[in-house]
């Protein structure tokens, strides 16, 4: 019986699908896009939970277990494969239909697809395997075991292209230290304005845009330099000095960019 999955293939496509650097995934994407393929990479994490759970079961086949037993689970795993298969192969026409074919989203259901069609013809095997009574349990147990790594593996590679998708970053300098970093441009006569020609993701704070709203800024009257719609957030003063600024609509907060930076 021939090996399911290449490892090496996998990681050259683990390659290909995230080599994306995340600031051109964010510029490339509009919000609605953003939500729509997060949605998509969620209804893979699903399939992919399915297809561990049924892989988990035949795991607990031993010496003892009966011939009928093992076929009827085969038989029940080949079908929810035949099942999700399609599911990923509308999540592929989907993504065409709707104007967000990503590059590295349609690699990866591309991928996915190919690994269903082949675990499918693995679980045919092994059910011709089992009628004529050649197989050890064992060498099943091998096999599901590859199984399971592999679909933990495409797991893993869906939920950080997810992250990557509501990250954002943020920074509170003085005006001093900001003109420092290259990210302040104008003053005396003209307006202030965030310089974005240098951007360094390294001295921005990290965060996801999912759990992040809300940011203590010490100082009486921050200026946010990077242009929010202003009924996204509010911007209140503190009886200690400090403000507080609270993201109210996340949507529009981020989607004119996906970095703020704010003078204090």
């Amino acid at each position: 019986m021939t090996t399911l999955v290449a490892c090496d293939q996998l990681s050259r496509l683990t390659d290909l699908a995230f080599g994306l650097d995340e600031q051109e995934l964010l510029d490339s994407l509009e919000q609605h896009e953003a939500e729509q393929m997060s949605e998509m990479l969620r209804s893979v994490a699903l399939s992919i939970d399915s297809i561990q759970q049924q892989e988990m079961e035949l795991t607990q086949f031993d010496e003892s277990t009966p011939k009928d037993v093992i076929l009827s689970q085969l038989k029940t795993f080949r079908e929810m494969l035949d099942r999700k298969k399609a599911e990923i192969d509308q999540l592929t026409a989907d993504s065409v239909a709707s104007g967000s074919a990503i590059a590295d989203l349609k690699k990866v259901l591309e991928y996915l697809s190919v690994q269903l069609e082949e675990k499918s013809a693995g679980i045919a095997n092994l059910e011709e395997t089992v009628k004529n009574r050649d197989a050890r349990i064992a060498e099943l147990r091998g096999k599901v075991d590859v199984l399971t790594v592999e679909s933990g593996n495409l797991k893993a590679q869906n939920n950080e292209q997810e992250k990557r998708l509501h990250q954002a970053f943020y920074i509170v300098k003085t005006k001093g230290e900001l003109r420092d970093l290259g990210l302040l441009s104008g003053g005396v006569l003209g307006k202030k304005h965030a310089n974005y020609s240098n951007i360094n993701n390294d001295v921005f704070h990290q965060v996801d845009t999912r759990s992040f709203n809300t940011l203590v800024i010490d100082s009486k009257s921050p200026k946010l330099l990077t242009e929010k719609p202003e009924s996204s957030y509010t911007l209140t003063k503190n009886d200690d000095g400090t403000s507080t600024l609270k993201i109210i609509n996340t949507k529009e907060f981020w989607e004119t960019s996906p970095y703020l930076i704010v003078m204090k």
